[in-house]
């Protein structure tokens, strides 16, 4: 009998024409599979319940009031032990193509965060935001609410960093080309060439908004697909290597191991101890 091969899932119940969507968290403590919403970002914020939230490969306590952003293409899934409460807003980025302070800022976000307790000015605005969203009000101004919601999530004490302004949006910007081209692209020069700068340049930027060289956070968004396919799928290495455009698999066992000091089969067996 073969062996059913297991893959991350894509969750697709979004509208298609649906630029933002807000919507209340389910009530439920079923245990989620893993997936990720292609096209979208996703805010989460609760202020009621219990359980783990696994992005990536990282497994996050819930334990509100609390707070996730899930950034294009993030994998997670959920396992509650108590009903949780709180909303949910998914956006596309041209959501926010009046307001490109917010996108910018979007990769300050972390994938937890927590916020202040009987925070009910965050709450009540998203009260706001859900009721207009139900109301079918214009794209103009759930945008102009997700505007003022991601503003004030950057704001809140436990993100708040020093980051200089004039670095944001460049930052921003390598993000963004990473999470398009990081199956064809790998080297910063090539990053460079596609913003038109310098590789000396993208360095300074990376040091200042990440406190690191580019081809470091090149190689870890590699490295966190790589992550992700080994830990939610059973694909074999050798397809995994194939997913990620390497030519041949012994290279991608190369990449995982200098960037773990494990193999991709030794990582996967720790999962499963």
């Amino acid at each position: 009998m073969e062996k059913e091969i297991r893959e991350i899932g894509k969750k697709n119940k979004i509208e298609k024409e649906l630029v933002i969507k807000v919507s209340k968290m389910k009530p439920v403590i079923k245990p989620t599979k893993p997936h990720r919403h292609e096209g979208y970002h996703e805010l989460i914020f609760l202020n009621k319940g219990s359980g783990h939230h696994v992005v990536d490969d990282n497994k996050h306590e819930v334990r509100p009031p609390v707070g996730f952003y899930l950034n294009l293409g993030q994998v997670h899934c959920w396992d509650f032990s108590q009903i949780p409460e709180g909303y949910v807003v998914m956006f596309k980025e041209e959501a926010l193509t009046n307001y490109p302070s917010a996108l910018n800022n979007l990769f300050r976000l972390h994938d937890k965060f927590n916020m202040p307790r009987q925070d009910y000015n965050l709450m009540e605005q998203l009260d706001v935001f859900y009721r207009d969203f139900k109301a079918n009000e214009p794209l103009e101004l759930l945008s102009a609410h997700l505007n003022t919601l991601i503003l004030k999530t950057v704001n809140l004490p436990a993100l708040k960093d020093n980051i200089h302004p004039n670095f944001i949006s460049e930052f921003s910007r390598l993000r963004r080309l990473l999470n398009e081209n990081y199956l064809n692209l790998r080297t910063s020069e090539e990053y460079a060439n596609l913003m038109k700068i310098s590789t000396r340049k993208l360095n300074q930027i990376c040091q200042a908004a990440a406190g690191c060289n580019a081809i470091e956070i090149i190689k870890e968004r590699l490295f966190i697909e790589s992550k992700n396919l080994l830990t939610h799928t059973n694909l074999p290495v050798n397809e995994v290597a194939y997913k990620l455009n390497f030519s041949d698999p012994s290279n991608f066992i190369k990449f995982f191991k200098s960037q773990s000091t494990l193999t991709p089969m030794e990582y996967r067996s720790r999962l499963l101890s």
